[in-house]
């Protein structure tokens, strides 16, 4: 029998990796768009995204983001970025313009799709649905009961999905959980399971879990009468490629009025957007270097200084990571350089030399 090189092997296992969120794209009632980092050339673009563009999704999977975004040079900037790793997703507002000439401007969350095999894609969605949105036709929400944190965990149900977002596998636990039989679960796409207004949230934690070691995000499920809110752990899994996730569901508390995963996506790029520079890249830093006491002649980029503004406000890695849509391991190396133009090796020290030259004396080195 004629054995598949590596080489062969991984392209397959690449092509079938691209054509996996091809499908998340394109079968999305959501206005959502594919882009091939490297090239910055759409892969694959949703019918409703098409729409918004004044194109359609075959002639625009032909486009260069490029092409339609009205500041193509900023652009180019933050694909860098994010090709670089120094970011991982950009939210914002942002317009763009069809090729007829017309103008729309759209709030949009974009996230990076590492891949170990092969290029690198972004994902982004516009958020269209209204904050706070009440379910239609007055479908219940339900929700499992409260429990402690380890009766959560040993009633969590693990679920693995297929390369085309279809359930491959599920535990016998997943009645208590998800509230209907595991056999009714396996081989439905979960995208079709997840409420509309949840979606968007749902694809980009499934992005955050190509850049982060896992990803969590609440939403909720389809039931036979109404939906069951639960709390999704996602996890990339290595291998072939084609059971390309983990997930692992457990019981959530029902979401306040205004509360639900587009609801806090919503808030969340509202904030955003007013911190966004004309660039479109770089948040403003929260706190000055006047106000922190930092000697000027540290010559920190703009990121570190919002990376060390956000430390001096006591924010934790993972925290800072979190707000600024970056990995842990990338704000853990901008410390370290920022550590290094400081003269000082841990956070302690350089709070240190802060404290030292808020009161006017010179930091420790």
């Amino acid at each position: 029998m004629e054995r598949i090189s590596p080489s062969v092997e991984g392209a397959d296992r690449q092509a079938r990796w691209v054509a996996m969120w091809r499908e998340a794209v394109r079968t999305s009632p959501l206005a959502a768009g594919l882009v091939e980092l490297a090239t910055h050339r759409y892969v694959e673009m949703s019918p409703r995204a098409a729409q918004l563009l004044s194109t359609t999704p075959e002639r625009g999977a032909e486009l260069s983001y490029l092409s339609l975004t009205e500041r193509p040079r900023e652009a180019t900037e933050a694909f860098r970025l994010v090709r670089e790793g120094v970011l991982d997703g950009i939210d914002g507002r942002r317009r763009f313009h069809g090729p007829d000439g017309s103008m729309v401007e759209l709030l949009v969350s974009g996230w990076a799709i590492r891949s170990r095999s092969g290029p690198d894609l972004g994902l982004w969605i516009a958020l269209e649905t209204a904050p706070g949105k009440s379910l239609s036709n007055g479908e219940e929400v339900m929700t499992s009961p409260p429990r402690t944190q380890a009766a959560a965990y040993a009633e969590a149900t693990q679920v693995t999905l297929d390369e085309r977002w279809r359930i491959a596998n599920i535990s016998t636990n997943a009645g208590a959980v998800l509230g209907r039989p595991p056999a009714e679960f396996l081989g439905c796409s979960i995208l079709e399971l997840v409420h509309r207004d949840d979606l968007a949230a749902l694809l980009l934690a499934f992005a955050r879990a190509t850049t982060e070691p896992a990803s969590d995000v609440r939403v909720r499920l389809r039931q036979e009468r109404g939906w069951r809110t639960v709390r999704v752990v996602i996890t990339m899994l290595e291998g072939d490629g084609t059971v390309p996730f983990s997930l692992t569901a457990s019981g959530a508390e029902p979401p306040a009025p205004d509360s639900s995963a587009a609801a806090q996506l919503a808030g969340h790029l509202r904030r955003l957007a007013s911190q966004i520079e004309a660039a479109g890249v770089m948040a403003p830093l929260v706190v000055t270097s006047a106000v922190l006491g930092v000697p000027s002649s540290a010559e920190l980029s703009p990121r570190q200084w919002e990376i060390a503004s956000r430390l001096a406000q006591g924010e934790r890695v993972a925290t800072i990571a979190a707000e600024m849509y970056l990995s842990q391991s990338t704000v853990r190396n901008h410390l370290s350089a920022i550590f290094q133009k400081f003269g000082v090796h841990s956070q302690q020290d350089l709070l240190a030399a802060w404290r030292a030259g808020s009161r006017g004396k010179p930091p420790a080195g």
